[in-house]
């Protein structure tokens, strides 16, 4: 079972992918907590290739999978924009305009807070960031 979303450069968008991350989440028996951070998370990953991205469509993937034995809630997001360092980008709240926190940079952080593993790649032309969030006992 998966799911496979191209999202046009459109507002609200990224709520396309949330629902998706909702469905499969619920018929995985993943509690509602878990699925509001996956959603989440998801969310803040399409904002990030929404922005960043250059002018094309990104690409979401939602689907269920295994690893040493533990099933996990997998969404990516692709895009195909410039690139970026991952190690490079600092802590949320790390930048300040004119003395005070910037309200950005968050999302990366917030992704990996969410989420029990993340793993981002990227290179000019395209980012992908894989996040999974364990399924059921033993997460």
């Amino acid at each position: 079972m998966g799911v496979e979303l191209h999202l046009p450069l459109i507002p609200d968008v990224e709520l396309v992918a949330a629902k998706a991350v909702e469905v499969v989440g619920r018929d995985l028996g993943m509690t509602p907590e878990d699925i509001e951070s996956a959603a989440v998370a998801t969310v803040e990953a399409c904002l990030n290739a929404l922005e960043h991205g250059g002018n094309s469509k990104i690409l979401v993937r939602v689907d269920v999978v295994e690893v040493e034995g533990r099933r996990f809630l997998q969404a990516e997001v692709e895009d195909h924009g410039v690139g970026f360092d991952p190690r490079a980008v600092p802590g949320a709240g790390a930048s300040r305009v004119h003395g005070c926190a910037a309200k950005r940079g968050w999302g990366l952080t917030l992704i990996r807070e969410l989420m029990d593993e993340v793993q981002v790649r990227s290179r000019p032309g395209l980012t992908l960031v894989t996040m999974r969030k364990g399924v059921g006992e033993g997460r």
